[in-house]
């Protein structure tokens, strides 16, 4: 074809497209889909390798053809963990983006922050990448697709008291995380009548490291939780480690790769809460999916946040295809109210017009240096 006839027949396409009604113009353009979240920064980790997962599921779908004949375009800005950053980037992805949703915000203070534009803009946000139970009362536009910190929390302290490993300390920073996850964790042990524990304020600086770190020592505890996360979370948990061996416990957040490596040595033998299946077991349907399309995507290791991040979009390109073609945000509502239950082959999730919970799905997981076992 010669390059005049090819410029003719581009140039008559464009022109068709421009005349045609906006319906036809609707079905053709992209799923647009926003993201802000801490992709930098001492916060960074889960987020960062949940994204990976995200990517994978996209090119899934979009090497599909996409979603009712719709591709899904995915555009991330950072904020770097700050909720005013947070605002301005999701007024961003609303107002110039023009975003149909929101997904897979964190953390926590990342969600506020989005949250105050979200309200007023009645845009939906799917998936927020944060277990924080300061965020669970009923939000008509949120739908939450992971257990709570507190529901890790609990799964653990039950453990303790399994184990009689009941003289506790819980090591945290004075941040909004340490003190939401910390509240957390006094809930569970007064639920499970554990009386034991003892909490220890962590400073944010090499003094304040050491400090914490002798007077957990002294104290001689049965075991270690560290909600310490944070620039100083790593050192610290190091240096308790060399100095106390006793078991040792995290949430979630912990469970990311990039953290587990910085850790080192300091990582073997600790006990991580996961609100997923083991994404190295390929006889569960969706981990088998989420393996072949993370392999994809060239030099990705799996891993429990990547997989997070699958599952996560999975559940949003359901919804998105129970919507319709020509689907609005309250159709997307509605259809994710429809899911009841939404099973992807091996993890479920449930929702309603009055239950935006998901699923509280906890398990403990050992990790022996290598890998994950239960």
């Amino acid at each position: 074809m010669s390059t005049t006839r090819r410029q003719v027949l581009q140039t008559t396409a464009a022109i068709a497209a421009l005349g045609a009604p906006a319906w036809v113009r609707a079905q053709s353009e992209p799923w647009r889909i926003g993201q802000t979240a801490a992709l930098t920064g001492p916060l960074a980790f889960p987020f960062v390798e949940m994204n990976k997962g995200i990517a994978a599921a996209f090119k899934e779908v979009n090497d599909k053809g996409g979603v009712e004949g719709r591709a899904i375009e995915f555009t991330s800005l950072d904020d770097g963990g700050s909720p005013e950053k947070a605002a301005v980037n999701t007024l961003q992805l609303v107002q110039k983006n023009q975003v149909f949703s929101m997904f897979a915000c964190g953390g926590t203070t990342s969600v506020m922050g989005a949250l105050k534009v979200l309200e007023q803009a009645k845009v939906p946000l799917i998936a927020p990448a944060t277990g924080s139970d300061a965020l669970r009362p009923y939000n008509p536009l949120v739908f939450h697709t992971r257990a709570t910190y507190g529901q890790e929390l609990n799964k653990i302290v039950r453990q303790l008291g399994s184990t009689g490993f009941t003289k506790c300390a819980v090591a945290y920073f004075d941040n909004p995380f340490g003190k939401a996850t910390l509240a957390a964790f006094e809930a569970a042990a007064r639920e499970h009548k554990n009386t034991d524990w003892k909490a220890f304020l962590i400073a944010e600086t090499p003094e304040g490291v050491a400090k914490g770190i002798e007077e957990i020592v002294q104290w001689q505890p049965t075991a270690v939780i560290s909600l310490a996360i944070g620039a100083s979370g790593i050192p610290f948990y190091k240096g308790l480690r060399l100095r106390w061996k006793a078991p040792a416990f995290s949430i979630s957040f912990l469970g990311s790769r990039p953290l587990l490596a910085a850790l080192g040595e300091a990582a073997t033998g600790i006990t991580v809460a996961q609100v997923v299946p083991n994404p190295s077991n390929p006889a569960i349907p969706v981990v088998r999916a989420y393996q072949e399309a993370i392999k994809k995507l060239g030099g990705v290791e799996v891993g429990y946040s990547s997989f997070e991040g699958y599952v996560n979009a999975r559940i949003l390109l359901e919804a998105l295809r129970r919507a319709g073609r020509n689907g609005t945000r309250e159709k997307l509502v509605e259809a994710m109210h429809s899911m009841r239950p939404y099973d992807m082959g091996g993890f479920e999730v449930r929702y309603g017009p009055n239950d935006h919970s998901g699923t509280d799905f906890v398990e403990l997981t050992y990790f022996n240096g290598e890998r994950f076992r239960r």
